[in-house]
């Protein structure tokens, strides 16, 4: 499993992407601040360990996209070869999907379905 880093490039109307972003990650607004300001990751999500956490940051980044932010996502570290696209996560989720639901029809023939 990877880790997946969220951050929000700072500009103009962080203003606007506050309560979205403290609403999703408890964080406090100075934090969020800091964070944006320093280019930190406002949210850090173990991909495929809790499926409460992905849906999580898919709302997030889904939030922030509607009101206007630029985010930038890593996967596992903040180096400029592990940036990964909104679409390259989402296609991993729907793979992760789909591998479970196939998983689920193997295991309900090998079994049976109880």
């Amino acid at each position: 499993m990877s880790v997946m880093l969220l951050v929000v490039e700072q500009d103009e109307n962080q203003m606007k992407y506050l309560p979205a972003i403290r609403k999703n990650t408890n964080l406090g607004f100075s934090e969020i601040k800091k964070r944006i300001g320093n280019g930190s990751p406002i949210m850090e999500c173990n991909l495929f360990k809790d499926d409460e956490d992905d849906a999580r940051l898919k709302k997030l980044i889904n939030e922030l996209i509607n009101v206007g932010a630029k985010i930038r996502l890593f996967d596992g570290e903040l180096v400029k070869n592990k940036e990964v696209s909104v679409e390259y996560l989402m296609n991993r989720f729907d793979r992760y999907k789909e591998i479970q639901k196939q998983n689920e029809m193997l295991d309900d023939l090998m079994y049976g379905e109880d």
